[in-house]
């Protein structure tokens, strides 16, 4: 008997890992519900492929669920709606099973205590593999502490891409849609969703190198996809920049496979994407003035660094490094080799496990 699976997502990246997890979920022949937090992500699953409701408040959500009437609940970041009280004290669902998916180490409320989780759901998974999840915990060298109680709750379970392989034959058609010629390398560039409005000056370091590379006869084109503001509109007019203010997911997933590197924030949605892809990706962080987890970025995008499935730079890195990192990563075969080799080496993917741990629950 089919059972109806209601998904619930925060920001942009979680809901790329929802609605991955649902595409899979929904070829095994269940029911699928989506709930989205931002209505600006709504527009992205396509047509009437599953029902779609825009869920800002718990009361919402609450209208929501006594109309479909699902058979379990996955909430997609369990650090959601975490200013409401009532919501985090409680489940307003006790007879429906729920599951937690996140993509982080925030498990600890007396050390993040603006990240509190929801305590009350029947399983908390991790889109992670656990190899990489364990890298971050403190006591194997990361700088996320999680109390043994809570560890033992928490299963990894690997990454969950938003979209499948891109073709060949389609990655040429992208690159011809960009004029990206045979001895052109492409950079894509993405800043978007809650954590990336802080990054704009990794954006900065980026025209900045490839002004460099371009004035020294590299050919390369960048297509940017976010928000140029506090950027001078100066640099983005350049005419190997093309800036995509918005595209649709598919596309977004669709340039990002079709380019040779990926130049990002610290997202790990965006960040999967690329381990998924086999596209060399350097993310940025930066430390956080006056706040109490000021490293968290960095903690977060350190583990990726340690198997080698990224290049992590941090604001204070010198411009001259972040251009010679730009250059290794597009034009020296062993440094392209190191990386790919440590994506390929570190990419498990976690819908399955998600499905099956959803499955127990049901039962």
């Amino acid at each position: 008997m089919k059972k109806k699976y209601l998904f619930v997502s925060m920001g942009a990246g979680e809901f790329s890992q929802a609605v991955g997890t649902a595409n899979y979920i929904s070829k095994r022949g269940e029911k699928i519900i989506f709930c989205a937090l931002q209505e600006i992500n709504l527009p992205f699953l396509k047509g009437d492929v599953f029902p779609k409701h825009h869920t800002p408040t718990p009361e919402k959500l609450k209208k929501v669920v006594l109309k479909e009437k699902p058979d379990i609940i996955l909430y997609f970041n369990s650090k959601i709606w975490k200013k409401e009280k009532s919501f985090r004290a409680k489940s307003p669902f006790p007879n429906i099973p729920s599951v937690t998916v996140d993509s982080n180490w925030l498990f600890n409320e007396k050390k993040y205590p603006d990240f509190p989780h929801l305590k009350w759901a029947n399983k908390h998974l991790v889109n992670l593999p656990k190899n990489i999840f364990h890298l971050g915990l403190k006591e194997n060298g990361g700088g996320f502490s999680i109390p043994p109680s809570t560890l033992k709750e928490i299963k990894p379970v690997g990454f969950v891409p938003f979209h499948e392989k891109v073709s060949r034959k389609r990655i040429e058609k992208i690159r011809e849609k960009y004029c990206i010629k045979k001895d052109e390398k492409f950079i894509f560039s993405y800043f978007g969703g809650f954590g990336a409005g802080h990054r704009l000056w990794a954006l900065e370091k980026l025209l900045k190198a490839t002004d460099k590379l371009t004035r020294e006869g590299r050919k390369i084109k960048i297509v940017y996809v976010g928000s140029e503001k506090g950027v001078c509109s100066k640099k983005m007019k350049k005419k190997w920049i093309i800036h995509e203010k918005l595209v649709s997911w598919d596309l977004f997933s669709e340039i990002l496979s079709s380019s040779d590197l990926v130049f990002q924030h610290q997202g790990l949605a965006t960040l999967t994407q690329a381990i998924y892809a086999n596209i060399p990706v350097i993310t940025n962080v930066k430390r956080f003035t006056g706040k109490k987890t000021p490293e968290i970025h960095l903690h977060e995008v350190t583990p990726f660094e340690k198997t080698k499935t990224c290049i992590m730079q941090k604001a204070s890195t010198p411009q001259k490094e972040v251009c010679k990192n730009i250059e290794n990563l597009l034009y020296n075969k062993k440094s392209r080799e190191k990386i790919i080799e440590g994506q390929k080496n570190n990419f498990h993917r976690g819908e399955n496990l998600i499905y099956r741990e959803a499955k127990k629950l049901l039962k």
